[in-house]
């Protein structure tokens, strides 16, 4: 092939010559084409992939702002839910504490001889005040006063929550028992106090347990209770000193020890249930 076209180049004739250079130049132009749309390709493949590169860094950027754009909605949701959360609270609680002050200012009345309205703070704190003069002031409270105040408390605790269970509004094991335990609550008192007491505080828990000296539990007390005792035991502290003081109680013609001296050289305390006669 080659020979054929130094032939035809080289021959006489310039009509020939002229069209084998044409050709020549003809075919480098083709060979430089094809080069040069062999080195587009591989540009185009370069770029094809650039372009597969980014659009999967695209979707996933898009993705990631999908996932923050819901992580923020879940946080904006989260902070409203815990919002309205502590506004709910913060009413029950108000609610609560409302309710709460005027059950103690009712067991209070019942109690107390004295015109003073007992107040709940926002801490619980309790107080007394007066509004004789149309005006309140605090009243300092006497020992029994304060006595009754936190007995007040405490009985106005258990109503509340006792009627807030039972309606399904405070989640309890069992919302049927709510047993007080009170220890000597009629020391201080006078005798008008003691009884008041002594016909209030059976009402106030579905379980009374009181624990009272010989001298407490008399006369009033006795009397007011009598109807509302469903076990009584005796405390009978044995003492091992040889010289000590012995005590006795009488009760439905029984005599119950409360001080003995011990059988032996030791200490301790024997529960007697009590045994009544009809």
């Amino acid at each position: 092939m080659d020979k054929i076209k130094e032939k035809l180049i080289n021959y006489p004739n310039e009509d020939i010559q002229q069209l084998q250079n044409r050709l020549d130049v003809t075919d480098t132009t083709i060979r430089e084409l094809i080069l040069e749309q062999g080195a587009k390709q591989q540009k185009i493949d370069d770029l094809t992939r650039e372009v597969g590169e980014i659009v999967k860094q695209v979707a996933k950027q898009k993705m990631n702002e999908q996932k923050q754009a819901l992580a923020q909605r879940r946080i904006i949701a989260t902070q409203e839910a815990a919002e309205c959360l502590i506004e709910v609270r913060k009413r029950l609680e108000q609610q609560f504490r409302v309710l709460l002050e005027q059950k103690v200012q009712q067991i209070f009345a019942q109690i107390s001889f004295t015109p003073y309205i007992p107040k709940l703070s926002e801490k619980y704190e309790l107080s007394l005040i007066e509004n004789t003069t149309w005006q309140e002031s605090a009243v300092a409270a006497s020992t029994g006063e304060n006595q009754i105040l936190s007995l007040s408390f405490i009985g106005a605790i258990i109503d509340r929550v006792r009627e807030w269970s039972e309606n399904k509004l405070l989640m309890v094991s069992d919302s049927s028992a709510f047993p007080i335990v009170m220890d000597s609550p009629f020391g201080t008192l006078d005798e008008m106090y003691r009884r008041q007491i002594a016909k209030t505080i059976p009402n106030l828990a579905n379980q009374l347990v009181v624990l009272v000296t010989k001298t407490q539990w008399r006369g009033e007390v006795a009397e007011e209770m009598a109807n509302y005792i469903g076990r009584e035991y005796i405390l009978t502290y044995n003492s091992p000193k040889l010289d000590c003081e012995e005590d006795s109680i009488v009760i439905d013609s029984d005599r119950y020890s409360l001080v003995k001296q011990s059988p032996n050289e030791f200490e301790y305390t024997e529960i007697i249930e009590v045994q009544r006669h009809g």
